[in-house]
């Protein structure tokens, strides 16, 4: 999804004028669906369906470039992409690349739920692009019940690569160690004051910058959340920032369109997959795994007499193949005669 920020704050109080320059933000997928199955994402409702190969990614910036200069490329898109690591970093290299696409490092985003593994890989293989952590609570047992991956990776061990990750970009430029930490909030499960005092005590501190994300509902959501009042977020908001806490609230960009924030997912879900790229609309392997019978078409009077100078082969299946003249064939076959009694004279003539 291509996000065009207008240089104009939303808030009839100009609320974070600041933060409100002008730009083209491209948010990127990195798989077809999501296994991980966050409670309050719609594209964890189709699991997962597959990973976007390298030039599947930077295809999508193609497409963008067309309509935009695109500034800023975030990875927050449909699926986790520390869970396709080798796609992901393949198609940064050639973002990158100034033979390719040119796309300054820093101006790269990639948001993890917290594969803690492969942060740490992503660290070592790609230091120059940013890594944003996808929080979405302040406490271990709060966090289970919103994203169901956080009983595999513990909150304790996520902060720990947090700060490594801060510790590595303190002297680096603009980042100087800051670290982007998402935070949706659902009305009455992450967005009390309790809460908020709870985030405070994690991240207090440590050199994040705190992105609120009012919920953006989404059909068949069997949890009912519902989206935060403004008054609420604005509570939220004044608690962090009274401790010295940079926070700010996302605008929910695409929300119209379902294109939000948690919203991307295949809206009919009974519709078969189909390959896009086939002007057939039917996937490669189901053309190969069941092909379609196919009646041989009427023959005319020439092909169901061939003459003496043709020859006719006719496949397994049963369909006839094209007619050879007969003088092709033994013009083929002469040619070869020679040229095998041409190197059998030359090998001769080496042995004398």
């Amino acid at each position: 999804m291509l996000i065009r920020h207008t240089g104009e704050p939303e808030d009839p109080e100009r609320r974070q004028a600041d933060r409100c320059g002008q730009r083209d933000t491209l948010c990127l997928s990195s798989q077809v669906g999501c296994r991980l199955g966050c409670t309050f994402c719609a594209t964890g409702t189709m699991g997962l369906q597959g990973n976007l190969l390298p030039g599947e990614i930077q295809e999508q910036l193609i497409h963008a470039r067309n309509l935009r200069q695109v500034s800023n490329i975030v990875f927050m898109g449909m699926g986790e992409p520390l869970e396709n690591y080798d796609g992901v970093t393949s198609a940064i290299r050639g973002l990158v690349d100034p033979q390719r696409f040119s796309v300054a490092p820093s101006s790269i985003t990639v948001s993890t739920v917290g594969i803690v593994g492969n942060m740490r890989r992503f660290m070592e293989d790609l230091p120059k692009v940013k890594l944003a952590v996808s929080l979405h609570a302040p406490t271990q047992e709060l966090r289970e019940q919103i994203v169901p991956i956080a009983k595999t990776y513990s909150l304790e061990t996520l902060m720990e690569v947090v700060d490594e990750y801060a510790a590595r970009t303190e002297s680096d430029g603009k980042r100087k160690g800051m670290v982007m930490v998402s935070y949706v909030l659902l009305a009455g499960v992450n967005d009390s004051d309790e809460c908020a005092h709870q985030l405070c005590d994690l991240v207090k501190g440590r050199p994040v910058i705190v992105n609120l994300i009012p919920y953006n509902p989404f059909e068949e959501n069997v949890y009912r959340y519902e989206t935060p009042s403004p008054e609420r977020v604005d509570t939220f908001q004044q608690i962090l920032a009274a401790v010295d806490i940079r926070v700010f609230e996302r605008r929910h960009h695409g929300r119209d369109i379902a294109a939000a924030c948690g919203q991307l997912a295949k809206i009919d879900k009974t519709i078969p997959a189909s390959d896009i790229e086939s002007l057939s609309f039917t996937l490669a392997k189901d053309r190969v795994s069941a092909p379609v019978a196919r009646k041989a078409p009427a023959a005319t009077p020439r092909e169901s007499t061939p003459g003496p100078n043709t020859q006719r082969e006719v496949s397994k299946a049963g369909v006839a193949a094209p007619l050879v003249p007969r003088s092709v064939v033994v013009g083929l076959l002469l040619t070869a005669s020679c040229l095998s009694a041409a190197v059998a004279l030359r090998w001769l003539g080496r042995r004398r």
